[in-house]
C-alpha cells in the first residue's frame, strides 16, 4: 500500500489509546474495516484505489451499518456487473439498506425473498398469458400479496384461476379479490377454497329462496285470477 493510502486509513482508522471495554471493540472493528478496505483496493483497484473512495466506504459503513461481509459483498456484485462506479454502489446499497439489510445472514435472505419473488413473478406473467415485463406498479402488486399479505403462489392462483373466463384482466380486478380475502382473514389456500364454496352453497340457496318464492306468488296470482273468473260468471 502506499503512503497516501496509509494516511487515509489512518485519518479514518487511527487507534484509540483509550482502554475501555468500548473502545476497545472499536479499534478492533476499525483494524477490521481497514483490513477489508485493503482488500477491496487490491482486488477491484489493482491496489491504486483512489484517496476519495476511503472516505466513501467510511461514510457507507456509517450511512448504512453493514458489516464487512456486507461491504465485500457490495463491491463484488458491483465489479462483477462492470458498474463500479459511485453511484451504482450507492443505488445497491440503499436498495439493500432499505430491505433491512445489516449482515450477512441478513443479505442471504433477502436474496432468498428476492428469487422468490422473481419465481412468482414469471409463474404470475405466464398464467396471465404477459409476455412483456411487469412495471413497478403491477410488480408493488405482487409484493403486496406476498410480502404483506403473506400468500403463497397457490393463494394467487385461484385468482388467476377466477379470471380465465374475462378479458384484459387488470391487477387492480385481482387486487381487490385477493385483499377481500385478506380482510377476511383467510390465510392458505385451503380457507380461501372453504370460502368460496360457501359462497356458491349460500348462493345456490339464495336462488332456490327466490324460486320458490316467485313460485309461489304465481300460485298465488293463479288461485286470484280464477276467484274473479267465477265472480264474474256468477254475476252472468
Amino acid at each position: 500500500m502506499n503512503s497516501l493510502q496509509e494516511i487515509e486509513l489512518r485519518k479514518l482508522y487511527k487507534p484509540n489509546v483509550s482502554l475501555s471495554t468500548e473502545d476497545i471493540e472499536r479499534n478492533e472493528q476499525n483494524k477490521s474495516r481497514a483490513k477489508l478496505i485493503e482488500t477491496i483496493n487490491n482486488s477491484f483497484f489493482q491496489g491504486i484505489m483512489s484517496p476519495s473512495w476511503y472516505a466513501d466506504i467510511d461514510l457507507w459503513f456509517k450511512k448504512f451499518n453493514f458489516d464487512e461481509q456486507v461491504m465485500m459483498a457490495l463491491f463484488t456484485y458491483c465489479f462483477q456487473r462492470s458498474a463500479l462506479t459511485r453511484n451504482y454502489i450507492l443505488t445497491v446499497a440503499e436498495t439493500w439498506s432499505n430491505n433491512n439489510v445489516k449482515t450477512f445472514s441478513d443479505l442471504e435472505i433477502y436474496y432468498q425473498k428476492l428469487e422468490s419473488f422473481q419465481q412468482n413473478e414469471k409463474t404470475i406473467k405466464k398464467k396471465l398469458g404477459i409476455p412483456r415485463p411487469f412495471n413497478e406498479y403491477e410488480k408493488g402488486y405482487i409484493h403486496k400479496w406476498t410480502e404483506d399479505f403473506g400468500y403463497s403462489l397457490d393463494v394467487i392462483e385461484i385468482a388467476l384461476k377466477k379470471t380465465t373466463s374475462k378479458t384484459n384482466i387488470s391487477f387492480d380486478y385481482l387486487d381487490k379479490m385477493i385483499t377481500d380475502w385478506h380482510d377476511r382473514d383467510l390465510k392458505t389456500a385451503d380457507d380461501v377454497q372453504n370460502f368460496i364454496v360457501s359462497l356458491k352453497t349460500k348462493e345456490k340457496n339464495i336462488k332456490e329462496l327466490e324460486k320458490k318464492v316467485n313460485y309461489n306468488n304465481f300460485e298465488q296470482r293463479t288461485y286470484d285470477n280464477l276467484d274473479n273468473l267465477y265472480a264474474n260468471n256468477i254475476n252472468v
